[in-house]
């Protein structure tokens, strides 16, 4: 007979050990052990196998990457042009953030093209997929759907159809027979993701899976899930705003932390061509605390807009409240302009807030935010249609950023015509459509030329 060796694991890191803990080691968990059996191979001793050979790289030849091209822009650039034969990619995202929606459009695109999707789902029953489809007028569409959940059957199925492209939604609600545990904990979720990626490795065709969130953000599961896939991906959003952000984290086929922007309506999931006309206003009053910026991300530029609100505390200790950026951030700001510009936030409030809810961890949005921050202390508005671009050291110097040329040419599509930006990215750009051009060599020189702007134009208006 065969023993089973039995282990405890955690469902948090996937730590291991012979014995029942209360409490994990490794990452501090409580109650996080389950039961598990591990059954020993059963390939026969000195069973033949058949061995892989080393090559060198100079035998191989170049073949040109084909793409399975989706038609939907968006989601093609976050993969790095379109999906890649024979790639495993993993998309994770909040409870209704849209992940399913996302994929059965993009399943009715690759349906267009003539290519055969298989659309796995583990969740949700057939009836509410069809009205899904409907709504998105994907009824009519050839597409096969198979409501499992067992392992087993879905490589069956699979084998059947012989499709492209093959999408789990989710990896969460799979099990395997082979392995002990209810679906969701550790040891299943490893067992069901290894035998689909080595199976699509194996046959050439492409996997999504769809990922849960834990309370903490993190993708549920072990750790081992993320280094597996090629693509890691993550649909994020929030509740009180329309639009939906696909950013990749891990790309071996592409760019990482690429950005996609989509809209969701009644209708599914509509791309957003310019994102920078979302994230600013378009008034043309000059209002106090408020700084135009450009960031860069991934492989496009996006601006956006940072308000700040300076104000008197009604507390002892005054409060820092940040939306949108590292709320440490914030403090190092303010620490820079106390220590080299001479300004007291002792007894002031500072929120700051990147309007439109996006999330920025640009450092080239640093000079915006000074800006915004001492805009709204001295209670005087900023110059209309200028561009704030530049990362702030310690010692107080404006330091260069990369993809100066790219930034401006987004401000001026939008109708900027002034940028502030590090005086050592000056020689390196082109100055097409700016009409001026502010060199900043330290914080500090930022905010004399504001308080001496400043002193010009009320004099002018005596």
């Amino acid at each position: 007979m065969v023993k089973v060796k039995t282990v405890y694991i955690c469902n948090s890191c996937a730590y291991e050990t012979p014995k029942w803990a209360g409490k994990c080691p490794e990452c501090g968990s409580w109650n996080s052990f389950e039961e598990t059996e591990i059954r020993p191979s059963q390939q026969q001793k000195g069973a033949s196998r058949e061995h892989n050979s080393p090559r060198l790289l100079s035998e191989g030849t170049d073949t040109p990457d084909i793409r399975i091209v989706s038609g939907i822009n968006e989601f093609d650039r976050v993969l790095g042009g379109g999906v890649f034969p024979g790639s495993v990619s993993l998309i994770a995202g909040d409870p209704g953030i849209g992940k399913s929606t996302l994929l059965l459009q993009v399943s009715g695109e690759f349906v267009k093209k003539n290519k055969k999707v298989l659309y796995v789902s583990a969740e949700e029953s057939f009836r509410q997929i069809r009205g899904r489809a409907k709504r998105l007028e994907l009824i009519d569409f050839p597409l096969p759907l198979l409501v499992e959940t067992e392992l087993e059957e879905i490589l069956f199925q699979i084998e059947q159809q012989d499709p492209d492209v093959v999408i789990i939604d989710s990896i969460q609600a799979v099990f395997s027979q082979n392995v002990s545990g209810a679906p969701g904990n550790v040891s299943q979720i490893r067992e069901c993701s290894s035998r689909l990626f080595r199976t699509a490795k194996e046959k050439g065709w492409s996997l999504f899976l769809v990922g849960h969130i834990t309370k903490e953000g993190s993708i549920a599961g072990p750790k081992i899930l993320e280094h597996m896939v090629d693509v890691v991906i993550y649909f994020e959003g929030d509740s009180l705003y329309q639009y939906r952000i696909l950013r990749s984290l891990k790309n071996r086929y592409g760019p990482t932390h690429e950005l996609g922007l989509f809209l969701m309506d009644q209708e599914g999931l509509k791309e957003v061509q310019n994102p920078s006309q979302l994230f600013i206003s378009h008034t043309e009053e000059i209002r106090t605390g408020a700084s135009i910026t450009c960031s860069f991300e991934g492989s496009r530029p996006i601006l956006v807009e940072v308000q700040a609100l300076v104000s008197r505390t009604n507390y002892g200790i005054p409060q820092r409240t940040v939306s949108g950026f590292d709320q440490k951030k914030l403090a190092l700001i303010l620490a820079i302009l106390e220590k080299h510009c001479g300004l007291n936030f002792s007894f002031y409030d500072v929120f700051i807030k990147i309007a439109g809810g996006l999330r920025i961890d640009d450092p080239g949005i640093d000079l915006s935010i000074a800006a915004a921050i001492h805009s709204s202390l001295v209670n005087q508005p900023l110059e209309a249609k200028a561009v704030f671009i530049g990362e702030i050291g310690l010692n107080g110097d404006v330091r260069p950023v990369s993809q100066m040329d790219r930034r401006i040419e987004e401000a001026v599509k939008l109708g900027f015509n002034r940028v502030f930006m590090p005086e050592i990215n000056l020689h390196k750009i082109k100055k097409i459509g700016v009409d001026q051009i502010h060199s900043i060599k330290t914080i500090s020189a930022l905010i004399n030329q504001k308080n001496s702007h400043q002193r010009t134009r009320v004099s002018e208006t005596l």
